[in-house]
């Protein structure tokens, strides 16, 4: 009896052996699935990078023809490529839009199996003013989205999508296509003009005048399509006051310019010409059809090892990678996976621009020569003269409150004083009234190294804030000032990649700031300010856009839990635009500009305008003087304190 328990006892012990050895592997034929799927959902993602948006092709090409057809016109554009690399996946027409006509031609998707073949194509044809022969009315373009599965069936794609073609579709409409190689033929700053649109002998202080810009060639023949980059500005340099101008597009070759005279005085008016047409259709263009602006490499370490290996947001799928996503906000990074580490391993991440590489042709790095940029155009007209009338802008104005639209011009300078439109800001004759305010307040900031700046404000004019070290790694580390008597503390922390910065940074504590938001309870001591931009131009926009777009989720489910957290918004500065155009080029910043009008408009929130205010104060530096900051900063206070007693 004992040896037949005995052996129930060792069988049964073998059955369960047995079937936790199968339950292991059920788990790992589970983890296996599931990195499979990841695998080919990244990869079908990464295949739209293949994939060409033609033009005009003819209704009369049947389906089963287009091919053939597609085939062809590679051939065309690319005669030394052999015929064995002119492979397509597939073809396909896409819907009529109800907008156009019915007689107009469908637009063609391909997807060129080839990723050098594609990029090629696009490279040849913008060389071209036009195609020839059969192909002359055929225009090329990447799409911006997936727009077919490799099914052949329209792929759903999720809200966050949606929202981020949608502004991208939006922005996309005000840049020009053009394919001119001729320097004569692109916008000359020389040979345009300016006009004032209903001139008077005077104007009063809180009137507006408009200017005409007209746009010319180099063989003075009038442009017919927009998209110039124009900036512009008034001054009055005995008072050292000035403002910004608002450029509006009617995308024919003429602009319209439109001031509000802020001060009495005799007013100097300048409208520059910071690129032409053509060149911020390359820029355009180029900064949405590949990562190479920027190498990033990621630190594996184990015990007693470490290993470096390629990082970035666009890798080859078909490599052995690391994934790190952001599910929920469809965020994306990947790493190459080293041999015989995990994948939770990573712990540091640097990246580099890389301004050896650069997409441009000879003749488009014409467009950027230094007597391209930052061009005066002529006016045909000399001061204005203004004077304080009647209809002068009341000095009685209430300090700004959250919840005012971001818009441009927002102010002016005079005397090194920043005045915003139609609200004012709180003035402080002595500290003792800052450090009021400021007494039992939790400031957050995530941004950049321009917000940085106004941590190292702080810390200088207000002597009881105490650096607290938290690591001494790199110059991006996260910073902390603490004043423990009046229970304040600040802080600053980069966001997140892209952040470049050839230091390692660690990976660990690496959050969006919609992430960093969801995790502050809020109430009304607290204040967050953020920023981001520069970091962002050298990769396609479709990153900022749905960067901002979590952000504003992210306000958004932060006010449902409190709503009297406030949230401050900085935008961009200008920046000097002396070389590295590809990636540093204003014209970036600009777009990221139009970008944050749309995506946080209607939001209970304070801008403090970094791209109008240093535009005014006429800095054209990254990283303005003290002079700036300490006005970014006195908007800041407006926004988060109470007016000061009298004395």
């Amino acid at each position: 009896m004992e040896d037949r328990l005995l052996l129930a006892e060792t069988k049964l012990g073998e059955i369960i052996s047995f079937h936790n050895s199968l339950s292991d592997v059920c788990r790992r034929l589970d983890e296996e699935s599931a990195r499979l799927n990841s695998k080919i959902t990244a990869l079908e993602d990464y295949t739209r990078c293949n994939k060409l948006k033609l033009r005009n092709v003819p209704e009369s090409i049947a389906l089963p023809d287009l091919s053939l057809y597609v085939q062809c016109l590679l051939k065309h554009v690319l005669p030394p490529c052999p015929k064995r690399e002119l492979v397509l996946d597939w073809v396909r027409r896409v819907p009529r839009p109800k907008h156009l006509p019915l007689d107009s031609p469908r637009d063609v998707i391909v997807r060129v199996h080839y990723l050098h073949v594609k990029n090629a194509f696009l490279t040849a044809t913008r060389r071209l003013d036009k195609l020839s022969g059969d192909y002359q009315d055929v225009s090329c373009e990447r799409p911006t989205i997936p727009i077919f599965s490799s099914s052949g069936k329209a792929k759903r794609i999720s809200e966050i999508q949606k929202a981020v073609n949608g502004i991208y579709e939006e922005v996309d409409r005000t840049i020009p296509r053009t394919n001119i190689t001729d320097p004569l033929k692109t916008s000359s700053a020389k040979h345009s003009k300016v006009f004032l649109k209903y001139p008077k002998d005077s104007y009063c202080v809180g009137d507006q005048i408009k200017l005409e810009v007209t746009m010319y060639d180099y063989l003075s023949q009038r442009k017919t399509y927009g998209g110039d980059y124009l900036r512009a500005r008034m001054s009055t340099t005995d008072l050292g006051a000035a403002s910004s101008g608002k450029i509006e597009d009617f995308r024919n070759g003429t602009y319209h310019v439109h001031f509000l005279l802020f001060w009495e005085g005799r007013i100097n008016v300048t409208v520059f010409m910071m690129h032409p047409s053509e060149g911020t259709s390359a820029l355009w263009t180029y900064r949405n059809n590949w990562h190479g602006y920027v190498d990033h490499q990621g630190m594996f370490e184990a015990p007693n090892q470490k290993h470096e290996t390629e990082c970035g947001f666009d890798l080859d799928q078909s490599k052995k990678l690391c994934d790190y996503k952001d599910k929920r906000d469809e965020e994306y990074f990947y790493c190459k996976k080293p041999d015989n580490y995990s994948c939770d391993s990573l712990t540091h991440v640097k990246s580099l621009w890389r301004h050896d590489k650069s997409l441009f042709t000879s003749s488009e790095k014409s467009f950027f020569n230094r007597s391209h940029v930052r061009t005066e155009i002529p006016k045909d007209f000399g001061h204005i003269h203004v004077s304080r009338c009647n209809n002068s802008i009341s000095s009685l104005i209430k300090p700004c409150k959250l919840g005012t639209k971001l818009e441009y011009p927002s102010g002016y300078v005079m005397e090194d004083v920043w005045y915003p439109k139609g609200c004012s800001t709180l003035t402080y004759g002595a500290l003792n009234n800052l450090k009021k305010c400021l007494k039992r307040k939790f400031i957050y900031l995530f941004g950049d190294s321009t917000l940085r700046q106004w941590l190292f404000y702080f810390q200088k004019h207000l002597k009881t804030l105490k650096p607290f070290t938290l690591y001494e790694d790199n110059w991006s580390r996260q910073l902390l000032l603490l004043d423990v008597k009046n229970n304040l503390k600040i802080s600053w922390k980069r966001h997140t990649f892209p952040f470049i910065s050839s230091s390692y940074q660690s990976w660990k504590e690496e959050r969006t700031i919609a992430r960093e938001i969801d995790l502050i309870r809020g109430d009304e001591r607290t204040v967050i300010v953020l920023n981001i931009g520069v970091h962002f131009r050298s990769y396609p926009i479709y990153y900022f856009i749905k960067r901002l777009y979590n952000i504003r989720r992210a306000i958004e489910r932060l006010f449902l839990r409190s709503p009297d957290t406030k949230v401050i918004i900085k935008t961009e500065n200008t920046s000097p635009m002396l070389t590295n155009f590809e990636t540093m080029s204003d014209f970036h910043a600009s777009i990221h500009y139009f970008i944050m009008e749309i995506v946080f408009k209607n939001l209970n929130a304070g801008f403090v305008n970094g791209w109008d205010m240093t535009n005014a104060f006429d800095t054209n530096l990254i990283h303005p003087p003290e002079t700036v900051i300490r006005n970014e900063v006195k908007m800041l206070m407006t926004y988060i304190c109470e007016p000061p007693p009298d004395p």
